[in-house]
């Protein structure tokens, strides 16, 4: 019979270094691979790679066996915030979803071990977990239902069966626009759509970076990837990811000029749509709606059902259809903790 075993058969530790991280990457990913709500943000392909570029004071980690087996995963950090030092989870700045990792099995055992385990960690004085996804774990077993609240909101399309129905989900408008573009497009000779493959993924990462800014530029706006750090980040997490096929990065080219760039991570039954880059001065051919149709396309014939559009309120995501979706923040004080749980056992 199966059942899930008491607090007292799970054993905490503390993880300070990077080097400990690399050292359970695999049984790390095996975790990942038992969790079936778990995203690309909480892959070690992910947050290793983070940790490299950016280059975090002070990371720890929380995980927790059973019976020598990794069983939970929560990377956190300490940061400074005005006159506090908050704990938070590792990742920050480029993922747009945070969770913890645990194994279905063990979820209440592995939560009250994660919370009694933070108090181990030196020199916090604020518990602040955010962008937790509406499923999280977290939020059904958070220890004060006080201490939740909505934080951001992600759009998120619900994709049909075939790609039959998939145009006739948009607004008449919305199909008007994409008709106009493929018309405008052949009439100039057409635009293939391309996805990267290990050997061309350093090209499209650079057209992407370039569009990107280009973007941003005519907004007058610098854009995520102004940082030189983040596009340290894609460059050492892309090869991992797109060999295990969570990655595509789609571009759509005229000739041998690049009109416009996607880059979205299949994962599982959604598709998230990451960071996307066009020409401002090919706006006459829509190439950013045509591409995005195409992803789109694509991710129906491979049976996902939902399209994630991820934060932002950007006006064009309206014009998709997709809803807004909520991710959620976990906030309290060192004291919340200090009396309530008993030590974690050092392994």
């Amino acid at each position: 019979m199966n059942f899930a075993p008491n607090k007292s058969d799970l054993v905490t530790r503390l993880l300070t270094t990077p080097e400990q991280l690399r050292g359970v990457a695999p049984e790390w990913m095996d975790l990942w691979q038992r969790c079936p709500q778990a995203i690309t943000f909480q892959r070690p392909q992910w947050l290793l790679p983070w940790i490299e570029a950016f280059s975090p004071r002070d990371t720890v980690a929380i995980e927790v066996r059973s019976q020598g087996t990794l069983v939970g995963l929560a990377p956190l950090l300490v940061y400074p915030k005005g006159t506090e030092r908050v704990l938070a989870f590792m990742g920050g700045g480029v993922s747009d979803y945070l969770d913890i990792l645990v194994d279905p099995q063990y979820t209440p055992q592995v939560i009250a071990s994660i919370f009694a385990a933070v108090v181990e960690i030196p020199g916090w004085d604020v518990l602040e977990l955010t962008d937790l996804p509406w499923n999280s774990a977290l939020l059904r077993n958070s220890i004060s239902a006080e201490s939740v609240c909505e934080h951001d909101i992600c759009s998120v399309l619900n994709l049909p069966d075939t790609t039959g129905e998939l145009l006739h989900i948009f607004s008449k408008r919305q199909r008007a626009n994409l008709r106009n573009a493929h018309s405008r497009m052949q009439r100039a000779g057409g635009a293939p759509v391309e996805i990267a493959s290990s050997e061309t993924l350093h090209d499209f990462l650079e057209d992407l970076f370039r569009l990107h800014a280009a973007r941003w530029s005519s907004t007058g706006q610098p854009g995520v990837l102004h940082d030189e750090a983040v596009k340290v980040f894609h460059r050492a997490s892309a090869p991992a990811l797109v060999e295990s096929g969570v990655l595509k990065l789609y571009r759509l080219r005229m000739g041998q000029r690049t009109l416009a760039v996607i880059y979205a991570l299949f994962d599982r039954e959604t598709v998230l749509c990451y960071l996307q880059g066009f020409d401002p001065e090919s706006a006459y051919f829509s190439p950013g709606t045509v591409l995005m149709f195409a992803v789109m396309e694509d991710a129906v014939k491979q049976g996902i059902r939902k399209f994630d559009f991820l934060r932002g309120q950007e006006p064009y995501k309206l014009h998709w259809r997709a809803q807004g979706q909520y991710t959620y923040r976990i906030a309290l004080p060192r004291s919340a903790f200090e009396g309530e749980f008993p030590s974690a056992a050092a392994a």
